[in-house]
């Protein structure tokens, strides 16, 4: 018995950790216990993929077995019965051989597991621990002493062993090879002697390529109150104030050296086509020749305050902290969303920040910058070997923590509280449109700096950032989508235009949260169900939201499918509704044309003056302004939605996880800075972050084609044999997005209609995935259900589309409309 490298094509004798020795032998697939990269199975065609441990990996090897008596002749099989494996030159590969006879291997490759190897392989487990928000410093410590304790109790007994069978057989205790055996079996019996300790676990990483440690900084000094035991008197003592930063010299070129960062760069180019797909296809980087510049490496920077305490203890805010994280705009979206793919900058207490001002929190950071973008860094890479440069692209954040950084004005209540144009707040209240005349430039943002007169002008302060070469608060324009629209503008009016519904009498509350529970949302939005409404969030519509973010867009995008029958054609908040849902659809786009954002104003205008004529005792919200901003900060920098807060914001849930575990803050930021840098440096070991393998193949089985329906239009169009075989899968993952049977995905378009196929089966061949679907037929676009109105075709038409082909990425799900034959899909922005 045996496994197929799936790889090379040899076969392994032996279990499965055999096969596995081999993948970290020959291929260096594996460190420690993790896949340095994505693989497949191999195993009788099996294209099921496993990344992270290789647990289980090794427990879906026991679901195959090879047997080395059915082996093609064109496959190599090492000759010696008692070797796990041996490597077969690429000469001895010839098909007209009827056997393989592969070279005498020197050595069992067992052998290669050295002292080095045994102590790396203890670190990186030691570093997955610290990697984890669950463990404690001291838990992790104390695994490690009572697993040494245990490995050293079985070596010994070993080594014992060993002494006991050699007098037996007669060997000398001075036998060279005997000698050799004990030295080894010693070799391996202390694998945590370098990590046996916090202090030998910090020193033993601080010199690992892959970690770079927090500094921990002056920020201003304060006194505390101290008790003199000797007198009994309580005095003042002086502490200097401090916070943690993460030096951006030695972390981008540790980043750009041991990742894929430049070679994923690399194939993100700007758009030729006037599409506006990231941001720099904005003008902003367009007209900068620094930021436009190939050898630049342009950051998008994140801050945002957030409570490690309980938020309802009398504690809560004193330990609120200050958050400062990064990402690298040169790689694609679906690079920079994934969590493994941000950086922790700074994290410093928010109370001191507020008294001691942001300036002294990026004293630091502006001077290395400003290093960096003059000088950039020296990059020797398998790829590239040069300089670049780095510079800030944005700096986003809510509404609250980007005016504080930037010296606006703070509350939604000062004259003039936007930090994009010079509009007072009362024409704010009623303003539909940007004026072009009153926005902020860089003449009249001086002046108002030398006014000093935050009524007058909405600046509090100069911002310390303006000190960065090629950067300016001015041209940080990048709005808060996901505060502004999910949790201001949407809540507040999805709950007005329902009050209004019920009082029509088109429905009930409880009509509306039974709706709102027994939706069929779908796969694709299954973790984001919206809760019920209650009485008194429909009474109270400013108040809070009722739905976190992710849950609202899921509620806004389906409401209209959800109670569409209930609502007459025509009705005057319902058309509010899906007034908002037109600028929803541009917003939350990801490539949009400029002749998008010319549209997106009008809606936009529209929407605002409807609001304002079916509400007239109310007024348009600061976040109804901030929309009007959109169209030109789309121009500006790209498409909203790869600038938005949404995932910066679960980067937050490891520090607050550990933060409740831990339960220590006396220094919370310096334990939480270096376990962030612990879960960095174990991610970049393990290949984790920025890495390159983007598919994941989910469990199936291997078929003949033939057995299949359809086999022969299979074979046709996957261009293979009707007697091949192929890997049908449940689901895969590309990018993070989940595809399985039944989801609708869009192949292209018609007559400006989006086409929908229905995934029907997946298929996974040569580490690519292939959907074969049934087209359906797109009737049309309902507006009152805001939604694409499909159906299934007479004669089924099978189409094959690759996952890297797909018109959008995002599956979609086909709901049956009531009180009609049809289906209707929610999309969840423009298609096309």
């Amino acid at each position: 018995m045996g496994f197929v490298c799936s790889q090379c094509g040899i076969v392994i004798n032996g279990s499965p950790k055999a096969l596995l020795w081999h993948l970290r032998i020959a291929h260096h697939l594996i460190n420690g216990h993790v896949f340095t990269k994505s693989i497949a199975c191999g195993q009788n065609g099996c294209e099921r993929s496993f990344s992270g441990r290789t647990a289980a990996f090794r427990k879906h090897l026991g679901t195959h077995n090879y047997d080395n008596d059915d082996v093609p002749v064109h496959v190599p099989v090492p000759a010696p019965p008692d070797a796990d494996f041996a490597d077969v030159p690429a000469d001895n590969l010839d098909a007209d051989h009827d056997e393989v006879e592969p070279d005498e291997p020197e050595g069992e490759l067992w052998d290669e597991l050295t002292t080095e190897e045994v102590e790396n392989r203890a670190a990186m487990l030691v570093a997955g621990l610290l990697a984890s928000s669950s463990t404690v410093h001291s838990t992790v410590t104390q695994v490690v002493e009572q697993a040494s304790d245990l490995i050293n109790d079985m070596s010994s007994f070993m080594m014992q062993r060993v002494k006991q069978f050699a007098t037996t057989v007669g060997i000398p205790h001075d036998d060279q090879h005997l000698q050799a055996l004990l030295t080894d079996i010693d070799g391996v019996s202390h694998p945590f002697r370098n990590v046996g300790s916090q202090y030998k676990q910090r020193k033993f990483f601080q010199n690992c390529k892959a970690f770079v440690a927090a500094e921990e900084l002056p920020m201003g000094v304060a006194y505390y109150p101290v008790n003199n035991p000797s007198t009994g008197n309580v005095q003042q003592h002086m502490k200097t104030v401090t916070f943690q930063y993460i030096p951006i010299k030695p972390l981008m070129k540790m980043i750009l050296e041991e990742t894929d960062v430049l070679k994923i760069s690399s194939t993100h180019m700007m758009s030729e086509d006037g599409l506006l797909r990231d941001f720099q296809d904005g003008s902003f980087c367009r007209e900068s020749p620094l930021l436009s510049s190939s050898a630049t490496i342009k950051l998008i920077l994140y801050v945002d305050d957030f409570e490690v305490s309980n938020p309802l203890s009398p504690k809560a805010g004193i330990h609120k902290l200050g958050a400062v994280y990064f990402t690298i705009a040169n790689l694609p979206p679906k690079y920079r969303s994934t969590l493994s793919n941000m950086l922790l900058l700074m994290l410093f207490n928010s109370g001191d920040a507020s008294l001691y001002g942001y300036g002294a929190v990026f004293a630091q950071f502006i001077q290395d910058i400003n290093e960096l973008i003059a000088d950039g860094l020296h990059i020797v890479t398998n790829f590239f070997n040069g300089n670049v440069k780095i510079a800030i692209g944005q700096i986003v954040g809510d509404n609250l923590g980007i005016h504080s950084l930037f010296g606006f004005a703070g509350g939604f209540t000062a004259n003039y509280l936007c930090r994009v144009c010079k509009l007072h707040r009362d024409a704010i209240r009623t303003s539909v449109k940007e004026q072009q005349g009153l926005l902020r430039t860089l003449e009249n943002y001086q002046a108002d700096v030398a006014q000093d007169d935050l009524q007058q002008t909405g600046v509090k302060s100069p911002c310390a950032l303006n000190d960065i070469s090629h950067f300016h608060v001015i041209n940080s324009r990048s709005p808060d989508i996901m505060h502004d629209i999910l949790e201001g503008v949407c809540p507040l009016e999805l709950k007005l235009v329902l009050q209004q519904l019920i009082h029509k009498e088109l429905l009930t509350l409880n009509e509306l949260n039974a709706r709102v529970t027994s939706f069929n949302y779908g796969i694709p939005d299954k973790r984001n169900k919206p809760v019920p409404f209650t009485a008194n969030a429909l009474r109270s519509p400013d108040g809070a939201p009722g739905q976190n973010a992710a849950q609202m867009w899921c509620l806004i995008r389906h409401v209209a499918v959800m109670l569409g029958d209930l609502v007459p054609e025509g009705d005057e908040h319902w058309e509010l509704l899906l007034a908002l849902l037109d600028c929803l659809d541009i917003i939350f786009s990801p490539i949009i044309s400029n002749g998008d954002t010319k549209y997106l104003s009008e809606l936009i205008s529209d929407h605002h003056q409807l609001f304002l004529e079916l509400f007239p005792e109310r007024h348009l919200k600061p976040k109804h302004h901030f929309m009007t901003h959109y169209p030109s900060a789309i121009r500006l920098n790209g498409p909203l939605i790869h600038l938005w807060v949404m995932r910066f914001e679960a980067f937050h849930n490891f520090s607050r996880r550990l933060s409740h575990i831990v339960c220590n803050f006396q220094n919370i930021a310096k334990t939480l800075a270096y376990r962030n840098q612990m879960l960095l440096c174990f991610n970049i070991l393990s290949k984790k972050a920025f890495g390159s393998e983007p598919l994941e193949v989910g469990p199936g089985e291997t078929v003949i084609i033939a057995s299949l329906d359809n086999g022969a239009v299979i074979a046709r169009n996957m261009h293979m044999a009707l007697y091949d075989e192929i890997f049908v899968c449940k689901w895969c993952r590309f990018h993070g997005v989940e595809y399985r049977k039944y989801l609708m995905v869009v192949v292209g378009k018609e007559d400006g209609l989006p086409v929908f196929a229905k995934i029907i089966q997946i298929f996974a061949y040569e580490s690519i995935a292939t959907f074969m679907c049934e087209l359906w037929h797109t009737v049309q676009f309902s507006r009152h259900y805001h939604a694409y109105v499909v159906e299934p075709l007479g004669a089924k038409d099978i189409v094959f589309v690759g996952v890297k082909d797909l018109l959008d990425f995002h599956p979609l799900h086909a709901v049956k409309g009531r009180n009609c034959s049809k289906f209707l899909i929610s999309p969840r922005h423009i298609i096309g």
